[in-house]
């Protein structure tokens, strides 16, 4: 189940795979596999020049990921 929200997918759980088109994103906080766990949030959208490809070795099995880049 997701909730959508300004071109933002959010999720209730980490899918199966990424759709077409779209990227898995995570806000500033520490990721957690668990959706709101010390303020972690994350989505699926469309790749803008927001985003930029995180490191941080969370959901690893999804492939790439994007974080928000607030600079």
């Amino acid at each position: 189940m997701t909730r959508a929200e300004a071109g933002k997918d959010y999720l209730d759980r980490l899918p199966l795979a990424i759709p077409k088109r779209k990227a898995l994103v995570h806000n500033s906080v520490r990721p957690s596999r668990r959706q709101g766990e010390r303020g972690a949030r994350y989505w699926l959208q469309a790749v803008d020049d927001r985003l930029v490809v995180c490191a941080c070795d969370w959901a690893r099995e999804l492939g790439t990921h994007y974080r928000v880049n607030w600079q």
